[in-house]
């Protein structure tokens, strides 16, 4: 393939391996799904069987407590009853759903039945007595049968050794195939911003090729939500099994998991933004407390602020309550610290405040980090943007968390502001409306 029809081909190109992605995914989430749904009916195969052994097992106590007793009480007769009662339901949970592993076990425990029910004929005629043979006889087909149980046993779960890996390498295709089905996208709307195929100086135009590129990120991102909440729900199912795992695997396990829960709060953003585009972005409005949730936004990212030795310092003052919904404002606390973190060297600090201002509630965050360009600040809340010393430094993000994070804003009809210098740090500054039914301020302890 020559480079020149690489180039006058591009998009085609684009096109065809998001395709293909797609339908790795598709593909691998069907396959590993079925996979671990047989290696959990194993599983659920194995407790049955066991749970039959260990019901057989206690008939052959029964012919004891009838030696013992000097014949067969009537409360006797009677746990013979609900015994049998209840090993013949095993058996036929056990057919149910594997009618080839009843046809196996059946011979040997109708054989052992019969015998154990000889046993307890014998005690009831003879008070108590049970003749020698007959007790041979019953533990020759006991035995019989709990070597047919454990052969059962060591099958489904060699089975299972060899179901398992299977699963776990679908759900490692998926997770691949959903990664590069986002890096095409991404590479496929970065070949449309370069090559000028939005006609900026036709405005119809314009809109109509945003408003495809949306519906059809949108619809990539929900398509993708679903099979990765279904291989997130799998992983856990893995994990809460007792099948035997070797260290490496349980490591391998824990990747997946990662890489799978980071693809999905990509995924999550996306959508979000798309909500936002639409003017769907849905709000549930009660009374928040700005610095407690300041608060647990600081504390819950102490981890991270620990692992770079970086001061992260939350300025205590009034308990400062506004109508707003909980779960946005978190999201763009969170957003706002994580980025300063992100952007502070090593050592540095991080300073949190929120406070009352002019009869409005505000959200402050400092760093004492590397800085923005002015030339880059003009384009922080666009989409998918990074600032240029970001791509250099290959410092991870989307360029989503400040274009979620002035939505949120937007959304209670606030504002947010930055002042920026170079190698001396940044502040964010959101402020927020208190609505007069909201409005409070109360004493905080230490």
């Amino acid at each position: 393939m020559s480079q020149s029809w690489l180039a006058g081909h591009k998009q085609a190109v684009a096109y065809g391996l998001i395709a293909f992605s797609m339908t790795v995914l598709v593909a691998a989430t069907t396959v590993g799904a079925l996979f671990l749904h047989h290696a959990a009916d194993l599983e659920r195969q194995t407790q049955r069987t066991q749970r039959l052994g260990g019901l057989a097992f206690q008939l052959q106590d029964l012919a004891s407590r009838a030696e013992t007793s000097a014949g067969v009480s009537p409360a006797l007769a009677g746990d013979r009853t609900r015994a049998v009662a209840a090993a013949n339901a095993a058996l036929q949970l056990i057919e149910r759903h594997d009618p080839e592993a009843a046809r196996r076990l059946r011979p040997s425990y109708e054989a052992y039945l019969r015998g154990s029910k000889r046993e307890l004929d014998a005690a009831a005629a003879n008070a108590g007595v049970i003749p020698a043979r007959l007790q041979q006889q019953a533990e020759r087909q006991l035995t019989l049968f709990e070597a047919r149980v454990d052969a059962e046993i060591r099958r489904q779960t060699q089975e299972a050794r060899v179901t398992n890996p299977r699963a776990r390498l679908g759900l490692i295709l998926a997770i691949v195939a959903a990664g590069f089905l986002v890096a095409f996208l991404f590479w496929q709307f970065e070949m449309q911003r370069r090559a000028g195929k939005i006609d900026r100086d036709n405005v119809e135009r314009s809109e109509e090729l945003m408003r495809q590129k949306e519906d059809f990120a949108a619809a990539v991102s929900h398509e993708l939500r679903t099979p990765l909440t279904s291989i997130l729900g799998y992983l856990e199912l893995i994990e809460q099994s007792n099948a035997e795992r070797s260290e490496p695997d349980d490591g391998y396990l824990v990747v997946v998991k990662r890489n799978a829960e980071r693809l999905l709060r990509l995924v999550s953003d996306l959508l979000l933004v798309s909500e936002v585009e639409d003017s769907m972005l849905a709000l549930d409005f009660k009374d928040v407390d700005l610095h407690q949730l300041a608060g647990e936004c600081v504390e819950a990212a102490k981890p991270a602020a620990d692992a770079k030795r970086i001061l992260l310092h939350l300025n205590k003052g009034l308990a400062l309550h506004l109508g707003g919904d909980r779960g946005r404002l978190a999201q763009m606390m969170d957003n706002l610290v994580s980025n300063a973190i992100k952007f502070t060297p090593d050592g540095g600090t991080v300073t949190v405040t929120a406070a009352m201002r002019d009869g409005q509630g505000v959200f402050e965050v400092s760093d004492s980090g590397m800085g923005i360009a002015a030339a880059d600040q003009e384009n922080l809340y666009d989409r998918f943007f990074r600032t240029r010393d970001a791509a250099t430094q290959a410092i991870p993000g989307t360029g989503l968390g400040l274009t979620i994070t002035k939505a949120i804003v937007d959304a209670h009809g606030g504002s947010i502001d930055i002042r920026s210098t170079l190698g001396r740090g940044t502040t964010f500054v959101v402020t927020l409306p208190v609505a007069e039914v909201a409005t409070r301020a109360t004493p905080v302890r230490s």
